[in-house]
């Protein structure tokens, strides 16, 4: 069998077979392909659902004896992408289309694909999938929603057409065949299983959950004697899910003994973490293969991390798991993150899983000031976020606010290198670890692009001071992702789905718009048109859009772009409730006006976000986009990089900034955002092309493959270094007083030029002392700065 799956699951096999099922099912519409679509196999369907089931079968038998591996894990995959390829924009009327779905949102999970399988089921309702019992229940499994699962299974157990009684009088009176009554009783036991296991996700009991299983080997043995296949495959997929699903569960990860200091509080403190996830409207039952190393290591108080995850992968979970074990032992928690909106954002989200165990969480950031209600809240409060602005300042002022401590969660931790944001960060970092208290205050460090090599080996000796110890990293992604380009071609704009000449593409995806009166000119005309229809298309097909612009400075542009085609008459609004963006409109036109692009957009159900709007209004726009309000947003790099702000669809417009093309690793970042778990089954990054396509395309496939993790240097030594080169380039590094002279005295560190005109500032302002000390420190501060631009 591992033979077998090895090669069954090479990239290309049967004629590149998945490649072609998955070009087939995002190019037809209803089961229709266009009549310019390349030739892609008559018999395509039974060729994937052949090997979709040889695949699936193997590795369930390699799975039921060897546990789970990589290969099994393979092979699930490619029996999803065969399963997913045969429903998705399928004929609506198919009858096996209940049947393939549950399959195939099954061999995903089994994949580690929770999140896929999830988001094949999308907005459907279970009836329009012509699923029996045993697969609907499977689906709510599947979509975490287990209060349906209870209420579902619950109403088929009780229900009298389903009892034995039932079944066996119609028996007797031959008022059913055999096959059918089977086909009740199968689908009753699965039932009852996931009744069994959902109150074993409950209690954490594992007698209750070897019972589950104990029902379902006896149904797959029956099953199989009946030659009742289709309900063969369901329950012999959910004999395997439910034991993978409580392999990786909580309750099998949150280690039963309690941390140093923490017998007392973590015992109920595990159960009511637990129990708060599982009651959540999608209950968060599982850790994902890219969480589940750094979620075991979480659980030692003793253990300093690095964490490198993609975006959307995770990092949260593993800093809650942190958090835990922290509070558990009666100490609190400190969150740095760099970004204003990123700290909003951290708040809600730790307070939505740590208020429901009675624990205090409180953001602090904007100016850089400590107000009385501030340092309260960094004394008291068992949660703090802060930015390293706020949290420097207030342990300037007082470097006890901070003794009791347990857990430091430095956030977006590859924010190292020679900026201003960067410098503050890495010296707050730095103070943390060398204050004489800080082993007795654990430090865990996450990021999403972070290097490899020797550069992140150096970064995990500095936080964990040297001791011995690997970092954990993973490239996995809850959603898959596709880089695509959306190029016009003179009357319509085609969409291909990846950067190969033979891939999938949709030939008219926008067509071009006739002018109305009073214009001359039909649509579009620009880039920034091309873009605005390209996320408006696709947020009508319910897909969240971000548009990301390269430079701050244009945010505004596209806003302003998309108010005045709505206005002509070329867009439509895409906000479904305007009573949902009240408050939000309000704060808007207080601080900017109704008529600027920001709040006018807002009518339309669109986000433009950049740094410099008023932080009020930041807050409202993020609250409607932390609850999926708005459909489309254009946002600057701060918001693109900084905020767990994941959509369907990033749209990019220009790939430079200050004519020059943005760097790998930036854009890695940025592109990690598309694909939303749970919501997504794939990401697309595209970029938006309307002149030069050959010149452009090539310029975006270079982009795409430098894309990279972020190369990590110390700020601090780069510009030390520059000062150092620029002081030995100007000889004043020979002098015998060296060390002297570059301590007393100003002309080490200016040009002629510079004093000059420091001398000129202070005669016309009446040559004050202090102005000048002023003027000279700023000049510094400014040397600095072009040092490290330069």
């Amino acid at each position: 069998m591992q033979a077998y799956l090895a090669n069954a699951t090479q990239d290309g096999v049967w004629g590149r077979l998945l490649d072609r099922g998955a070009a087939w099912s995002i190019m037809r519409q209803a089961g229709v392909l266009p009549e310019d679509a390349p030739p892609l196999g008559d018999d395509i369907d039974i060729d994937l659902a052949e090997h979709g089931f040889s695949i699936l079968r193997a590795a369930l038998s390699l799975r039921e004896l060897d546990g789970t591996s990589a290969l099994c894990q393979r092979a699930f995959e490619r029996a999803g992408n065969a399963f997913e390829s045969l429903v998705r924009n399928g004929v609506p009327e198919a009858e096996e289309r209940g049947f393939y779905r549950t399959i195939a949102g099954a061999a995903y999970h089994l994949a580690g694909y929770s999140a896929i399988a999830y988001s094949l089921f999308g907005e459907q309702q279970i009836a329009e999938l012509n699923a029996n019992a045993a697969e609907a229940a499977l689906i709510l499994l599947i979509l975490r929603d287990l209060d349906r699962l209870r209420t579902y299974v619950k109403s088929q157990l009780l229900d009298e057409e389903n009892s034995d009684a039932r079944v066996s009088a119609l028996l007797q009176e031959g008022d059913i065949e055999s096959d059918e009554a089977i086909a009740i009783i199968l689908n009753t036991v699965v039932c009852r299983a996931l009744a069994f296991f959902d109150f074993a996700l409950q209690t954490g009991e594992v007698s209750v959950l070897n019972s589950a299983k104990e029902l379902l080997d006896t149904a797959i043995k029956l099953a199989d004697t009946a030659a009742s296949v289709s309900l063969w495959w369901i329950i012999r997929l959910c004999r395997n899910m439910i034991d993978d699903l409580w392999a990786h569960s909580l309750h099998e990860t949150l280690p039963l003994n309690p941390p140093q200091d923490g017998a007392e509080r973590y015992p109920e403190l595990r159960r009511l973490f637990i129990s708060s996830l599982y009651a959540r409207k999608s209950a968060e039952l599982e850790l994902w293969p890219s969480q589940r190393e750094a979620a075991k290591r979480s659980t030692d108080v003793s253990d300093d991390l690095v964490v490198a995850l993609p975006t959307s992968a995770g990092k949260t979970r593993v800093a809650e798991i942190a958090a835990l074990m922290c509070l558990s032992a009666s100490k609190r928690v400190l969150i740095v993150t760099p970004l204003r909106a990123l700290s909003a954002q951290t708040e809600r989200t730790f307070r939505q899983t740590f208020a429901p165990l009675g624990f205090s969480v409180s953001s602090l950031y904007g100016a850089s000031g400590l107000s009385a209600g501030d340092e309260d809240a960094l004394r008291s409060m068992d949660i703090i976020i802060a930015t390293p602005e706020k949290l420097d300042f207030a342990l300037r002022n007082d470097a006890s606010l901070i003794d009791d401590i347990g857990l430091v969660v430095l956030d977006e931790g590859h924010l190292i290198g020679p900026t201003e944001r960067e410098i503050r960060y890495e010296i707050l970092v730095q103070k943390l670890l060398r204050r004489t208290d800080a082993d007795t205050r654990r430090i865990v460090c996450l990021s999403a692009i972070l290097p490899d090599g020797q550069q992140l080996e150096d970064l995990t000796a500095w936080i964990r001071s040297d001791v011995e110890g690997e970092p954990v990293r993973s490239s996995w992604r809850p959603t898959r992702q596709r880089f695509g380009t959306l190029v016009w071609q003179g009357d319509a704009a085609r969409l291909n789905y990846d950067l190969e000449q033979q891939g999938p593409f949709l030939a008219r995806f926008i067509e071009q718009i006739p002018a109305r009166a009073p214009d001359r000119k039909p649509y579009p005309r620009k880039t920034k048109d091309l873009t605005l229809f390209a996320a408006w298309q696709f947020a009508q097909q319910g897909k969240r859009t971000l548009v990301f612009s390269t430079q701050a400075n244009w945010v505004e542009g596209y806003g302003e772009a998309a108010v005045e085609l709505h206005r002509r008459g070329y867009l439509p609004t895409l906000l479904e409730d305007e009573a949902s963006v009240l408050q939000a409109l309000e704060v808007g036109r207080e601080w900017l006006g109704d008529q600027h692009p920001a709040v006018a957009c807002l009518k339309l159900g669109v986000a433009v976000h950049h740094g410099r709007l008023p932080s009020p209004f930041l807050r409202e726009l993020e609250a409607l986009l932390a609850k999926g309000v708005l459909k489309v947003i254009v946002a600057s790099p701060t918001l693109s990089q900084g905020l767990n702000l994941n959509t369907a669809v990033l749209l990019v417009p220009y790939l430079v900034r200050s004519g020059k093309v943005i760097s790998g690793e930036e854009f890695a970042n940025v592109a990690g955002r598309a694909g939303r778990a749970f919501v997504d089954v794939e990401g697309l990054v595209v970029h938006v092309i309307l002149d030069k396509p050959v010149w452009r395309t090539t310029q975006w496939r270079g982009l795409v493959q430098s894309a990279k993790a972020r190369m990590l240097k110390s700020g601090l030594y780069q510009i030390i270094a520059e000062i150092i080169e620029r002081l030995a380039r100007e000889g004043v590094l020979d002098r015998a007083d060296a060390i002297e002279y570059l301590s007393s005295s100003r002309k080490a560190w200016k040009s002629q030029a510079e004093e000059n005109e420091l001398l000129r500032i202070a005669d016309a302002d009446g040559g004050a002392e202090d102005d000048a000390r002023t003027r000279t420190r700023r000049s510094k501060k400014s040397r600095c700065r072009t040092w490290w631009k330069n």
